[in-house]
């Protein structure tokens, strides 16, 4: 293969192929047609000679060459990145595409209305935030940050504790008002049905709180997210474990003997340590740590329960 036949802006549709493993979710992430980025992978396994990716009913799957281009392919991405924020400023203003993938409780209800402010101080940086119940491939960099319930122990990524946090059994006003529920008897709230996780599809371990109130318990709605759980109670479903900071400042919600069920969990950072040589990467870091700092009531909230706190 001659230097001269490999175009170095079809590696941008490697990594984003390799990321999402369909040509079209590729495509509506490079603002592209998918025929564009199928053609461009063609011509980047001609110029290569080999065959980047196998296909099954699936998607797409790195071949063992394309697992061994990956980590180059990334670097050519850091350093084009890194050329940005050179020639730009970058200290003066940060600039790029950022994809931050966290579970959706904290996803949804703390950091996409928390990050306003940075926002618009930063008008030339886009985050993506994609709600997931666990982090996505932070090696092949289908995030570039991720918030996770278990640490990572990989030297190659970095891993901080963002906070702990702490999450109750929780009822709505207007259901317990409905049924008379006495919520000073345990025994009696667990006859009324409660809200759960699906249990073929959790993938940790940690949010499998029902059975530790007590086996048995009649689970009559299951979701795959906290936060159709959050809806299920807050509409008067019946019962379930949030996580406080979703429900501090919502007054239909109402803590459920909250000195004797209580679970702890805690929320980890990571990042690639290679991409932390990135301004942008690093300034959300400090924003994440800074703005979880300053509302550490809301994670991690003292006794008695305050709803303003």
């Amino acid at each position: 293969m001659k230097s001269e036949d490999l175009n170095w802006n079809d590696l941008r549709y490697f990594l984003e192929v390799a990321r999402t493993g369909r040509y079209l979710t590729a495509a509506k992430r490079l603002g592209v047609t998918h025929t564009t980025v199928s053609r461009r992978i063609a011509a980047l396994e001609e110029a290569l000679q080999a065959r980047l990716f196998d296909s099954d009913e699936r998607g797409l799957h790195l071949t063992a060459l394309g697992e061994s281009i990956l980590p180059l392919a990334q670097q050519f991405e850091d350093v084009a990145t890194l050329t940005q924020e050179v020639a730009t400023g970058s200290d003066r203003a940060l600039v790029g595409n950022l994809r931050i993938g966290a579970p959706d409780g904290i996803g949804n209800l703390f950091i996409a209305n928390q990050l306003t402010d940075y926002m618009h101080r930063n008008p030339d940086l886009n985050i993506r935030l994609v709600p997931v119940p666990q982090s996505l491939n932070l090696i092949k960099r289908e995030v570039d940050i991720a918030i996770s319930l278990e640490p990572s122990t990989r030297k190659d990524i970095d891993c901080r504790k963002l906070t702990d946090y702490k999450l109750f059994l929780y009822g709505s006003r207007a259901y317990i008002d409905k049924h008379q529920v006495d919520i000073q008897d345990i025994e009696a709230v667990k006859r009324h049905p409660f809200a759960g996780y699906i249990p073929d599809i959790l993938y940790t371990d940690q949010l499998n709180f029902n059975h530790l109130i007590a086996p048995g318990l009649r689970e009559s709605f299951q979701g795959a997210t906290v936060m159709s759980q959050f809806e299920f109670i807050a509409n008067g479903g019946g019962f379930g474990v949030l996580p406080h900071f979703m429900v501090q400042d919502d007054p239909r919600f109402v803590a459920i003997l909250p000195e004797q069920i209580l679970f702890e969990r805690s929320y980890w950072l990571l990042t690639p340590i290679e991409l932390r040589r990135r301004a942008n990467v690093r300034s959300i870091e400090h924003e994440l740590e800074r703005l979880v700092s300053a509302q550490q009531r809301r994670f991690y909230p003292r006794f008695p329960l305050d709803p303003s706190a």
